[in-house]
């Protein structure tokens, strides 16, 4: 389910900093636990919110100035959460990301990916665009 432009999110916008992680965490987790997700799903928004937003704040931009994320949430009437995360770092698609070797020894894997690996696996649907200098990544989760 990708969200149109009239949906209503629920939105904190702050700079993308470490100090703020919980921030947005806190944030999204009371709605979505305002609205009675599973305890199951819940965790999993938890994981992903925390593997998105250290991945933009520690790579999306350059140099010693945070730039600005913003995160919110939607309640479709079709049972699914969704949580968009929108910065105006360098672009990055992590739906286009392939998957890591999980099978070779950890020695012998590439750095990185991991992450974004398991985002796809802990949610049901990961969308990415790039629009107007932003990268708009909406990430669902089914009730």
């Amino acid at each position: 389910m990708r969200p149109s432009e009239q949906d209503e999110f629920s939105w904190i916008k702050l700079p993308g900093t470490a100090e703020n992680l919980s921030s947005f965490q806190k944030y999204i987790l009371d709605l979505v636990k305002q609205h009675e997700a599973p305890p199951d799903i819940t965790l999993k928004i938890e994981m992903v919110l925390e593997e998105v937003l250290l991945n933009i704040i520690n790579y999306a931009y350059s140099g010693d100035r945070p730039g600005i994320i913003k995160a919110g949430c939607l309640f479709s009437d079709e049972g699914v959460i969704v949580v968009r995360i929108i910065d105006q770092g360098v672009p990055f698609d992590p739906s286009s990301s392939p998957d890591p070797d999980t099978t070779l020894p950890l020695e012998d894997r590439d750095i990185g990916g991991l992450g974004i690996f398991l985002v796809r696996r802990m949610s049901d649907q990961v969308d990415y665009q790039r629009k107007d200098g932003q990268n708009i990544l909406d990430i669902g989760f089914r009730l």
